[in-house]
């Protein structure tokens, strides 16, 4: 188990993730003989769940992700549950009480990032027209992540009237839906996988509900690299391509992304600055 996952887990969790990292070579034990699997490696890249490669008696391969236990994960596995479908990785078993999820293993698993940009967005839009986006039953709305506006980290970036900024443009959002669907929440480049026999998929949802415009957010911003042509170039095709409002669309990016910005500054995150740059940039495009 990589050493930068145990410090983001302490970062993020503080005791409560120092005491479920001491428990989880104990807790994948109890896991693998339960649903009969073995572990066989882990992905290099470890985030905020852990990830193993296992085998069950089938001789199948497959991914097990396991989580601390709560309200976080029981929405991403509720989510998971409700995207079952075309365009959506197959949820095998799920565990509330374990925070334990098995999952099919997308092969080769090649993500949207690796595939050169200018084919990104036909991709992206094929795969987000392919899930299963009914009204959302149980999720907890998006609504909730504002809530970092109304009482922000300190910081030196975002100022007091790009939060009031951010709250207006939301309630704009708000107002102005057709109603609440279920959003992934955090459609982006890494959570698009290729799969060798069912094309490319969606994997990890958040398991949130709202204003289908806050579902294009994530992939606007992410492996962008500062580069505001192939922003303006993403905002422009989306909007004309799923027959948009641009300036909703953009509106509700300012919105979200202060959000963002405010929790990668909580977090120290080193993309914070840059996804201000971004930020600053997306405000001064709406009159």
């Amino acid at each position: 188990m990589k050493s930068q996952f145990e410090e983001k887990i302490r970062a993020a969790f503080g005791k409560v993730g120092e005491q479920w990292l001491e428990q989880l070579p104990e807790k994948l034990k109890e896991i693998c003989n339960e649903w009969g699997v073995t572990i066989e490696g882990e992905p290099s890249n470890l985030s905020y769940n852990y990830i193993a490669y296992v085998r069950d008696e089938s001789n199948r391969s497959l991914v097990l992700k396991v989580g601390i236990p709560g309200y976080d994960f029981s929405n991403e596995i509720q989510a998971t549950k409700e995207f079952q479908g075309e365009g959506f990785v197959k949820l095998l078993k799920s565990d509330d009480q374990l925070g334990s999820i098995l999952l099919e293993r997308l092969e080769p698993g090649r993500m949207l990032k690796e595939v050169e940009k200018e084919h990104q967005i036909d991709i992206y839009l094929d795969v987000w027209n392919r899930l299963n986006r009914q009204p959302a039953q149980g999720l907890p709305p998006i609504h909730n992540w504002f809530s970092a506006l109304l009482n922000p980290v300190a910081n030196d970036l975002v100022s007091e009237g790009q939060i009031e900024t951010a709250l207006r443009f939301k309630k704009e959002i708000e107002d102005t839906s057709a109603g609440n669907v279920q959003l992934h929440g955090d459609l982006h480049h890494e959570n698009i996988l290729l799969e060798e026999e069912r094309g490319w998929l969606v994997i990890d949802p958040k398991g949130v509900q709202g204003d289908i415009y806050f579902d294009y957010i994530s992939f606007l911003f992410n492996d962008l690299a500062g580069d505001l042509e192939l922003l303006e170039k993403r905002v422009n095709q989306i909007s004309s391509r799923q027959r948009l409002d641009e300036l909703r669309l953009r509106k509700a990016a300012v919105a979200l992304l202060t959000v963002q910005v405010l929790w990668a500054v909580e977090d120290g995150a080193e993309d914070a600055l840059e996804m201000y740059k971004v930020l600053e940039y997306l405000s001064g495009t709406i009159e």
